[in-house]
């Protein structure tokens, strides 16, 4: 395919995404007049988070089941723990740090491109019933935290992506440890570590434009050796936007937004033949220990799972603006964070599924280490459920795995048009 045949196609997709976000993202909260949220205290609790029970759906009549198309077997899930209403603000990343069996959440807190330092980590325990909120504050000069995309632990180091930084904290303390400037990047967006604790980070060659992007043409993936020694990998404006990554012995696997392929590049910088999923703009991406891959996609609101070079078939459904996908290893639970929606979703895979592979699990294990100090909850949130399937209804905070059995998880129709596809709150970049 010729560089300007991509070209077009990535342009073509951008407007197209530009403008579902301006028609579904009308009233978003990320407008830039309303300012940032009230800083809240290190270590103070936020309010718990509403929870969406989905309840399976009513049985079908025999004549309907035997009318019903014979489709792909798709597992019973339990209903998801969504986390909303605690003060996330554009969550674009979820990890799990296994060692203090918690998990780490970027929040954008505007939009992609804004050097506006209001950028934070929150820290959540699994079941949701405390979250430090400002555990990292981007607004302190020593912290200081933009617009923070994905993020992943080496050692005991977290790395998060900012914009033309990658940004070191202690990943006990969050207490901040450097940064690594990447000159000529201009969308830093996913970090990945490999099974030698080498950190890699995609950028995804986009700037600032009339219809809120445009490509940059940086479309790379560096990798970080040594704690700050910085190697590009491989940079071709062809590569469609790399998004997320995960990184294990074979080299670094990428998935794309622009183009929504999954491919590899080796450990000499050499992109193998990838694949196209179901649908694109493809966000996250965790690799378990089997081989198989849960990957988001912006323009199915799902989350598919499948073996490179194999068929990828939907998991999770209905999940609208699913960003950086996490998994918690030790519950089985996939972290979606809900970009628009300012929520985080907690969904539980059926039955015991393999680990996470080391490269996926984003660390080496580290020296044990206590865990933040406890916080106390507060009450529950009573905001109205998201919109969902007929009949969703909101029950009491729970952890995942002591969640009902709940509704099914069908493959989602074709969007009618992509969410917005570079994870913008607003269709159009303000001015400075």
């Amino acid at each position: 395919m010729s560089k300007n045949s991509v070209s077009r196609r990535l342009v073509a997709a951008i407007r197209t995404s530009a403008l579902a976000s301006a028609v579904a993202l009308g009233g978003c909260t990320h407008q830039e007049d309303t300012g940032p949220a009230a800083p809240q205290a290190p270590g103070t609790p936020a309010p718990l988070a509403s929870v969406i029970v989905e309840p399976p759906p009513a049985p079908a009549t025999a004549a309907a089941a035997a009318a019903a198309p014979v489709g792909p077997q798709v597992p019973q899930l339990d209903p998801p723990i969504i986390l909303k209403d605690v003060g996330f603000k554009t969550p674009e990343s979820v990890l799990y740090d296994p060692d203090q069996d918690a998990y780490f959440v970027s929040n954008i807190n505007g939009t992609p491109f804004d050097v506006d330092g209001n950028g934070f980590i929150s820290k959540v325990t699994p079941d949701g019933k405390s979250v430090e909120l400002m555990w990292i504050d981007g607004s302190k000069k020593a912290s200081t935290l933009n617009a923070p995309k994905g993020l992943t632990i080496s050692g005991n180091v977290l790395y998060v992506a900012d914009i033309t930084f990658v940004r070191m904290f202690d990943r006990k303390t969050g207490a901040p440890k450097g940064k690594i400037a990447v000159p000529g990047a201009t969308f830093l967006n996913d970090l990945a570590t490999g099974p030698d604790g080498t950190v890699y980070v995609s950028d995804s060659g986009l700037k600032p434009g009339k219809n809120g992007f445009e490509p940059s043409g940086t479309d790379s993936v560096f990798k970080i050796v040594k704690g700050n020694r910085l190697v590009k990998l491989i940079a071709d404006k062809e590569l469609g936007g790399p998004n997320g990554l995960v990184a294990d012995d074979s080299g670094v696997w990428v998935v794309t937004f622009g183009s929504g392929e999954l491919f590899r590049v080796d450990p000499t910088g050499k992109k193998e033949a990838g694949q196209k999923l179901p649908q694109g703009t493809l966000d996250g991406v965790v690799k378990l220990s089997d081989g198989s891959m849960l990957i988001s996609s912006w323009a199915a609101s799902a989350v598919y799972r499948g073996t490179p070079g194999g068929a990828f078939e939907t998991i999770v459904r209905d999940v609208k603006s699913p960003a950086d996908i996490g998994y918690d290893t030790k519950r089985n639970v996939i972290l979606i964070p809900l970009f628009q929606l300012d929520s985080v979703e907690l969904q539980k895979l059926p039955g015991p599924l393999p680990p996470t592979s080391a490269s996926a699990a984003t660390t080496p294990a580290a020296t044990a280490a206590a865990t933040a100090p406890a916080t106390t909850s507060g009450a529950p949130a009573t905001t109205p459920p998201r919109s969902g399937p007929k009949g969703a209804t909101k029950g009491p905070l729970t952890a995942p795995a002591a969640a009902p059995v709940g509704g099914s998880a069908t493959p989602s129709a074709p969007a009618t048009a992509a969410p917005a596809m570079m994870k913008a709150p607003d269709a159009t970049i303000p001015k400075k």
